[in-house]
């Protein structure tokens, strides 16, 4: 019986102990002064079919911006119609988007190449060559990509056959903080060409807003299968306000 009871004692005394460790590891979502690094995302809206030279020197200039930037930035190239050169990746489900971003932004004007960063935190529109974009982007990521993040994404399950795709992904949210009005949107991205069209958006699906994260909560978030009638190279999972104007983090997968 003393020998239990001993046992008993030793067992509490290492949980109590176990409890009182410091959380000292910034990834961990319970430390009040953990942080994640930030993932940018660039959203091109751009008309591949307009023989002017304009959104060919845009996706250069991100050709050219991704090697200096690596995995600290993400990609995802929007296709759209103009007046007078449809273009055949645009889809209807872009244009919402691009409406609502062009219309909370301070040049209320719309046009291609058009690049929005992390929503409409930042934005760099027409291109005049492929230096000139290249050197307007990397004064912007260069401020956004060293600034510590809140979230940190994790994909947790991604499925796909030659017809549908399922996937679910965990938000933590870090700090001491809570957190409300966000949305987790997926992009699904299409390699067309190793030329020009090498992240083409193929689709675009918002989960159900979530109200509220505490602070330290891991959230997980599944989305409703989505058809597809080919499949995806990559999807990037993002994290936004409720209103997709912010965009908070990011996290591709390739498939």
């Amino acid at each position: 019986m003393c020998k239990y009871i001993f046992n008993l004692l030793i067992s509490i005394f290492l949980w109590m102990m176990c409890k009182d460790i410091p959380r000292d590891n910034l990834l961990d979502p319970k430390n009040p002064n953990s942080s994640q690094s930030s993932t940018v995302l660039l959203e091109a809206f751009v008309n591949t079919n307009n023989p002017y030279s304009y959104n060919q020197w845009a996706l250069q200039a991100l050709d050219s911006i991704k090697v200096i930037y690596g995995n600290k930035i993400l990609i995802a190239e929007y296709h759209r119609d103009t007046d007078q050169y449809p273009d055949p990746y645009s889809k209807e489900i872009f244009r919402p988007l691009y409406e609502k971003y062009v219309e909370n932004s301070h040049l209320k004007l719309k046009g291609v190449p058009d690049i929005f960063i992390n929503g409409t935190t930042k934005r760099v529109q027409g291109a005049a060559s492929v230096s000139g974009v290249t050197t307007r982007l990397n004064l912007i990521l260069s401020e956004l990509v060293i600034l510590n993040n809140r979230f940190t994404l994790e994909p947790a399950e991604i499925n796909i056959n030659s017809t549908e795709l399922t996937a679910s992904c965990k938000i933590a949210c870090l700090g001491n903080q809570s957190v409300e009005n966000l949305l987790l949107r997926m992009i699904l991205i299409q390699k067309v060409n190793s030329q020009e069209l090498k992240r083409v958006v193929s689709d675009l699906e918002k989960s159900i807003t979530i109200s509220r994260l505490e602070a330290g909560e891991i959230t997980l978030i599944n989305f409703n299968p989505i058809r597809i009638s080919q499949r995806p190279d990559k999807v990037i999972f993002s994290l936004t306000s409720s209103d997709e104007l912010t965009v908070y983090q990011n996290i591709k997968v390739d498939l």
